[in-house]
C-alpha cells in the first residue's frame, strides 16, 4: 500500500509547518494521510522554536524532536499535496523547485520572534484550516 503524505511548508520550518504537521497528525483520526514539514529558507537540523514546542505541548502534541528540513533536501514528488503557509513561501517554493501539481496556499501569520500569543493564534488558525482540510479529505 502506498504511503499517502502531505507536506506543510513555511519559511524556516521552525514554527508554523512543524505545528501544522503535529496538529494534522493528531487530528487525522483514521485518515491514512500523514503530514510532514519543511522550509524554504531553513538551515537543516535546527530545532523547532521553543514557543512552538510549548504551544503544541499545551495541546498534547510533542514536536520537541522536530529538526528543520530544507525543501531542497526533500523529494517533493513523494507528496500528494503541498501546503505553503503564506504567499511568500509559495513564491519562494516556485523559484526553488518546479511547481507541484497540487499546491495550496494558506495565509498564516509567521509568529517567529514574537510573543507566545502569536504562536497560540497561529495554532488556532492552523487547527481550523486543518479540521476543514481533513473533512474535505474524508469527503473524497
Amino acid at each position: 500500500m502506498k504511503v499517502r503524505k502531505i507536506l506543510f511548508i513555511c519559511y524556516g520550518n521552525l514554527c508554523r509547518s512543524p505545528m501544522a504537521a503535529g496538529l494534522f497528525n493528531q487530528l487525522r483520526g483514521g485518515n491514512p494521510v500523514t503530514a510532514e514539514s519543511a522550509g524554504v529558507g531553513t538551515a537543516e537540523g535546527s530545532p523547532a522554536s521553543l514557543l512552538a514546542v510549548l504551544e503544541m505541548k499545551r495541546r498534547g502534541i510533542d514536536i520537541s524532536g522536530h529538526r528543520a528540513r530544507n525543501i531542497l533536501a526533500v523529494n517533493l514528488e513523494s507528496y500528494e499535496e503541498i501546503i505553503a503557509l503564506d504567499r511568500e513561501v509559495a513564491s519562494l517554493l516556485e523559484k526553488a523547485a518546479p511547481r507541484h501539481p497540487r499546491m495550496r496556499v494558506w495565509n498564516i501569520a509567521n509568529p517567529y520572534g514574537g510573543p507566545a500569543g502569536g504562536y497560540r493564534d497561529a495554532a488556532e488558525i492552523l487547527n481550523t484550516f486543518i479540521e476543514e482540510y481533513i473533512l474535505a479529505l474524508k469527503a473524497g
